[in-house]
Order: structure tokens, then sequence, then C-alpha cells
């Protein structure tokens, strides 16, 4: 999760999608839950997404496998898609769907690996093995939908596509299992080191032995048997396979290391999942009951029953529909789908059912497309009612907000996942940080009022009329940097903690809660002139060169729907000509007074507005 994160959120700061680059820098900004509640919608935006992305990769991969059509491909998304689990995983935060993200790419990117040649297949099966670390080290309950990579891939052998994956001599063969044996002796080694008191886990010892000797049998055998076995076949090229994707796998711990923001913390990151991952044992009083599989089968009959019923079907019908080998593979994919309902999943009906639900969607649909391609008209007409039923049993699940418990809202405050990694390390400094800012800073004595609080969370949750509104009226000076704008309110800082000493100390309560911005020293764009001319040849108007090339710079605009105010010092208020009654902001001791700025400004007010540096503007909405 941290990992998928770190990308986006770097790619975003980037692009210019989010503002706040991490909260090292918060205390210079007047209002730093701003770009806080735009970061938090950015990170909710992947939920929906992951549960998209999930079904249309497993859909793409379970259809590709059995070299299916297209419309097939649609079907099998929509009975993916319409899934609860995934509903329900898109309105909380838990990694759940982070691993079933991963996982889903690890199979179509295993699948897709047995549709192409040479480097390209090797590439993709070692991609496939690092994906498959990525969804175990984000839930290791999802380890039945990860071991539906290869699963598929033995699919695909047995039905005469073996020749597809490229022959891999011994000689390589060896040297992989070589290379992934030395990253998993290295992770084991590494992970002696001492974890941090501020990382938090749920284990009770780090001496499970025999799990750590099962992590090594698991990545070490399948390199091992291909010099054993015969260098012909399918058995063989199947091992060629698991070896690649046994080096992806030990590979993916490694890739965590870019999760941190500096090479000693990323070391101590990988050095701990290794330790939780392979000598860690579970507390046992994490281990919640189970219901029995029988009960759990009665829950969601339609999820359930049919795949067993479609294998039965498949059977009654082989060979034409399936080979005795491909219903063999089959076989094992249903033992796949058994295990996660009896070990990995508290029941169905339970947000656990991520871990099952989409796995069984899948095993099903694989055999039903399975029968499309091979059987008549009567067959066919099966399939789509066993299709319409899965995409239909959703219908009286559409219901999204009846998914939503109460019991929810605390349950991440009260549990200490909210703290993971950081605990007491970053976290610490950021409560503290923002308890400075707007509760009590303890070097000044400065306290601010619930009621300015108040005012502060009302502007952060309205961020993006907020920052809108303050972009329209500032149109060329670039880009707006969002950690000018804060809050007109008794005791609230206009500068954050770069001034720690200067506050508001007395607002109009008119203006109360109004939007404050301090602009920034602005210059020109190099070279404005020429590019002036060129940006008017290619046919724009002065007000949009003017905002592109920061020309004009202390315009400033309003509009009917707000009211907009320039506040310079009181003593040069005969300079701007204000009216008796504009409304008076102290900061400190010193006095500024609120020069309105109308609709249709005359320039000659900015040009003398600029010529005050110590000014800030004011917009407060107005409703007509």
């Amino acid at each position: 999760m941290y990992l998928l994160f770190s990308l986006t959120h770097r790619i975003g700061y980037v692009l210019g999608l989010l503002h706040l680059r991490d909260f090292n820098g918060i205390e210079t900004w007047a209002n730093p839950l701003l770009g806080t509640a735009e970061l938090i919608e950015f990170i909710r935006g992947h939920l929906p997404f992951l549960a998209v992305a999930s079904s249309l990769l497993l859909a793409v991969a379970v259809v590709w496998a059995v070299d299916g059509s297209v419309w097939m491909i649609a079907a099998v998304f929509l009975s993916l898609a319409s899934s609860r689990a995934l509903a329900f995983h898109t309105l909380i935060f838990r990694t759940d769907s982070f691993a079933l993200f991963y996982a889903a790419a690890a199979v179509a990117l295993a699948v897709a690996a047995m549709k192409q040649h040479g480097r390209v297949a090797i590439a993709f099966a070692i991609g496939s093995g690092v994906l498959c670390g990525l969804a175990m080290t984000s839930k290791v309950q999802i380890i039945s939908t990860i071991a539906l990579a290869p699963a598929l891939v033995l699919l695909m052998m047995a039905r005469n596509n073996a020749e597809a994956f490229p022959d891999i001599s011994s000689r390589r063969n060896l040297h992989v299992s070589l290379a992934a044996i030395g990253t998993y002796l290295f992770l084991i080694g590494i992970s002696t080191l001492p974890m941090p008191s501020t990382f938090v886990h749920t284990r009770s010892s780090f001496s499970n032995f025999a799990l750590c000797l099962a992590g090594f049998a698991a990545i070490a055998a399948p390199g091992l048997m291909t010099r054993i076995v015969p260098q012909r076949g399918v058995l063989y090229r199947f091992l060629s396979f698991a070896n690649l994707m046994a080096l992806g796998f030990a590979a993916s711990f490694l890739l965590l290391w870019f999760v941190m923001m500096s090479p000693r913390s990323g070391v101590q990151f990988v050095a701990a999942l290794a330790k939780v991952s392979f000598l860690g044992t579970i507390d046992p009083a994490l281990v919640p009951g189970h219901q029995s599989f029988r009960d759990q089968v009665l829950s969601s009959p339609i999820l359930l029953l049919m795949p067993a019923l479609l294998l039965a079907f498949l059977a009654l019908w082989r060979p034409r529909l399936a080979s005795n080998a491909e219903l063999v593979v089959l076989a094992v994919i249903g033992g796949l789908v058994v295990a996660s309902v009896l070990w990995f999943d508290r029941s169905v009906m339970n947000a656990d059912a991520i871990f099952t639900e989409p796995l069984t969607l899948s095993f099903a649909c694989i055999m039903l497309a399975m029968a499309w391609q091979g059987g008549g008209r009567a067959v066919r007409a099966v399939v789509a009612i066993c299709m319409a039923l899965l995409v239909f049993r959703a219908v009286p699940q559409t219901k999204i907000w009846a998914l939503t418990d109460t019991g929810y809202a605390g349950y991440f405050r009260e549990s200490r996942q909210i703290l993971t990694p950081y605990q007491l390390g970053n976290q610490q400094n950021i409560e503290n940080s923002f308890r400075r800012l707007f509760v009590l800073d303890d070097s000044t004595k400065h306290s601010v009022s619930e009621r300015a609080r108040s005012l502060v969370f009302k502007q952060a949750a309205d961020y993006g009329f907020i920052t809108k509104q303050v972009a329209f009226a500032i149109p060329n000076r670039g880009a707006i940097d969002w950690s000018r704008i804060g809050v007109l309110g008794e005791g609230l800082r206009p500068f954050g903690l770069v001034r720690a000493d200067l506050w508001f100390t007395t607002v109009p309560a008119e203006l109360e809660g109004a939007t404050v911005y301090v602009p920034p020293m602005s210059a020109p764009v190099p070279g404005a002139a020429w590019l002036a001319r060129a940006l008017i040849s290619c046919g724009l108007y002065d007000f949009e060169v003017n905002a592109w090339l920061r020309l004009d710079a202390d315009r400033i605009r309003s509009r009917s729907d707000m009211e907009v105010f320039a506040f310079v010092p009181a003593e040069r208020r005969q300079q701007f000509d204000v009216p008796e009654n504009a409304p008076v902001v102290a900061i400190a001791d010193r006095s500024y007074v609120g020069v309105p700025v109308p609709t249709n400004a005359d320039g000659s007010l900015f040009a003398r507005l600029g010529s005050v540096e110590d000014r800030f503007i004011v917009i407060k909405r107005r409703y007509s």
C-alpha cells in the first residue's frame, strides 16, 4: 500500500495535482488542513480505482487463459465488478483491496507471459512474481488468489500451449534459482537488524524457523527440480516459469526500499518486513473463530455452489469441454477456493470476503468460458444463464449505503492501525505541529479558541471551492501557493509558524471565516516580451497572455458571488480613498484597512496596491 502511495503521491505532486509534499513543511502553512484534505481525497480516490482495476485484470486474465472472446471479458468483468466485497472495500481503508489489486495484476501478467516469446515472456514471468510478493506483504490472506497465477499458467500449458513459453536451459534455471536463493538469504540476514520501536506489528515472536524453512523450500524447489525432471514437457516448462516467479517474489521485498524517504529507513523497513514475513509467529489472540465450511457455503450458495456444479458439468462432458489434464488443474483451483474459505476468510459475508469472492467468481468464469468455447447451442444457453445469475446476484446488494456500519467510524481511531508504521516517530511530530498551529504553542503560550478552530475545519472541508476562489481572484501570479491560504479569525496565524509571534487580534464580525491570501513576490516569465508576441499570434487574448507570462501580476479580480478586499496598513488609508465604514483587521498591534475591489476595477488601483509590500487579500463568499 505504501509503495503505491509513494509512487502516485510523487507523480501527483510533480504534476500539480497535490500541493502537500509531506508533513515536514506544514509549519510554513497558514492552514495545512487544506493540503491534508486534498491528500485524503486523493488517497481515498485509489479505492474505486483498485476495485475496478482488479476486476478488469482478473477478467482479462481469465478469458485470455482459455482463448475467450472480447464479449466474454465484458461479462466476466461485470460479474467481478458487481462483487459486494469490492464495493465494501471502496468505503473503508484496509490493505485488503491493495492485496487483491497486486494479486490480480500478477495473474494477468502471468497469463500475458504465456502469450509472449523470448525475453519479454521471461520478464513478464519475473514481474508476475514481483506482484505476488507485493500482494503477500499487503495481506497474507490473499495467498489463494496469488496461487491462481501459476495455476492459470499450468492450465494454459495443459491446453497444449506449453510450447508458447521459452525453453529455458537447465543451466540458466540454476542461475535464476541461485539468484532467488541468494536474495532470500540476504533478506533473512538483514532481518536480524533491530526493528525500530516505532514499527507496529502483530507477531508474538520472531523464532518461527519452520516458516523460514518453508519459505526457503518454496523459493528453491522450482529451480532445483529443473535439474531432475526431463527438459522436455509441460512439467519442466512450468517449473521454469515458477522459478522465474520465485526470483521476482524474493526481489519484491527489495522494491519496498523505495517506500521510505531515506536509504537507512528504507533498509529498516525491508528488514522489518522480512522478519515479520519469514520469522514471525502471529499472535494467537488475533486469530478469530471461523464459521463451519457448511455454514459459509449456505451463507452464499449461488457464489460457492455454482463452481462445484460447473466442475461436475465439465467432467460429464469431457473431453469435449475439458480434457483430463485440464480437469485436474481446475480441481487444484477449486482447492484454492476451499482453502480460502477454510483458513483465510472469516466468513464470505464479512469484510474478509474479498479474499474469497473474487477468486471464486474467477474460478466459475474460467469454466464458463471453457464451456462456451467448446459447447454447442444447449451448452452456451446454460453458460448464458449461469453468467446472468452471477451478474444479477449483485442486484440486491446495490444499496451500498446499507454496507456502512457506524461501528466502523471508530475502527481506525480505536485501533493502533492508524499509527502504523510510525507510532512514536513522525506521527508524534505531525501531531505536535498541528497542536502548535491550532491548539497551543508552548513557545509563545498562544492558544487558539475552539471557535477559531471550527473556522479552520470549515475551510478545509470546502478546500476545492476555496482554492478555486483564490485562483480566480489572483489570475496572473502563476500557480497558487496553497501554503499562503489561511482563515480570517481571531487567534489564527496568517504566516503559519514561520512568524509564530503574529496572529489576528481584531477581526470584524462580517468577515470572520473569510479566506486570507498573502501574495508572494512575483516576476514575469523570462523572455516575456517576445513570448507575448508569439502567444498573441496564436490567437490568445491579452488577459490569457498575462496569465501565462505572469504579466500585470498585481491584478485582483472580483465577481458577484464574492467580496474581495486588499488590506493595507491603516496609515496608508488616504492613498486609496477608503470609505469610513471600511473593515479594519489587526495583526498583533498593527492595523490594516480593507480596500474593496470592485468587479471591473481600474488598473490604476492595482498599480497603487502593487507599491505596498505589506498587504494581504481577503475573499468572502457572497450569496445573491
